[in-house]
């Protein structure tokens, strides 16, 4: 019988197998293969100097909203740990929604706080990547039918069943007539931690105020689109615009729950982006996040050891 350890390096090499693959297969099939030739060029430089940027923002994102609820003064940089190493697991499990359980054992260390209510607020953070991604993803959407199909429905399928899960954790008051408290009460070992997680999102969502929503989706916006336009120096003649668009497909077609993003992310790019671009921007974004979130967890495992 394999080891948890050994169970879960091998499905992580399996992921990674499996989004090189199709990365490769796309290429070949496409003749988009130019595009890795840009990675080794001041393009894919220029465009990993941009992604940086974005992770720099969503770094702010994540330092504000821990300051906002739980009066913490968490520093740039051990967000932007929180972050990486939260990009780090979305990005070798099913899907890019994956990540919030690393940042909150993350934050867990550092704010000594319950992990219950740190993942609530890991979960409320990435709400508003669902909600606005797909959003954005969905208005020109429209204008790209039927190859967009796919992102309407997806894009669609998130927003609502997103904000359906957060209606009705919210309206969770701990009475026997909660619909979610009656779903986990069948769990009994799970029953306390989801009452302390409720009530932390609940929390959250009555601290957080008019300004903070604003800023939260400000901010999101933010480094969501500058990821997007780190597409400009790879995608050739296409329009900056049509980049940042491609992005936002990409990341809602991500949601499906295929190894990586895998098949669903290159769909989503090619809408819009030739192939080589597509082969360049989803090599470079998949695999510096990973490589990023790499170093910072090798860091923080010899420091632990240490």
């Amino acid at each position: 019988m394999p080891s948890t350890l050994e169970t879960n390096w091998r499905k992580i090499i399996a992921t990674l197998i499996t989004v090189t693959s199709v990365i490769l297969a796309y290429s070949i099939l496409t003749a988009g293969y130019e595009g890795f030739k840009n990675l080794a060029s001041w393009k894919g430089a220029a465009s990993f100097t941009v992604l940086l940027i974005g992770w720099f923002i969503s770094a702010v994102r994540l330092k504000y909203l821990v300051g906002k609820i739980h009066g913490y003064r968490l520093s740039l940089k051990e967000s932007m740990k929180a972050r990486l190493l939260g990009g780090l697991v979305a990005n070798i499990t099913p899907s890019a929604i994956g990540g919030e359980p690393a940042r909150a054992a993350f934050l867990k260390k550092i704010m000594g706080k319950d992990i219950e209510e740190l993942y609530a607020l890991t979960l409320y953070e990435v709400y508003y990547d669902v909600i606005l991604v797909n959003t954005v993803a969905l208005i020109p959407a429209f204008l790209y039918l039927p190859v967009s199909i796919p992102v309407v429905l997806v894009a669609s399928f998130m927003i609502a069943s997103w904000l359906s899960m957060s209606f009705l954790i919210k309206r969770n008051n701990n009475s026997s007539n909660s619909f979610l408290l009656k779903i986990s009460a069948r769990f009994p070992g799970f029953y306390e931690r989801f009452v302390k997680f409720s009530n932390g999102y609940r929390e959250i969502s009555s601290k957080i105020g008019l300004s903070g929503v604003l800023v939260l989706s400000a901010l999101t916006i933010a480094y969501n689109t500058t990821w997007g336009l780190a597409t400009f120096f790879l995608a050739g003649d296409h329009h900056i615009l049509e980049g940042v668009v491609a992005y936002y497909f990409m990341m809602s077609m991500g949601s499906i729950p295929t190894p990586g993003g895998s098949i669903s992310s290159e769909y989503g790019l090619s809408i819009i982006l030739p192939p080589s671009a597509v082969v360049s921007y989803r090599t470079l974004f998949y695999y510096s996040t990973i490589l990023l979130g790499f170093l910072v967890a090798t860091r923080e495992l010899a420091r632990k050891q240490g």
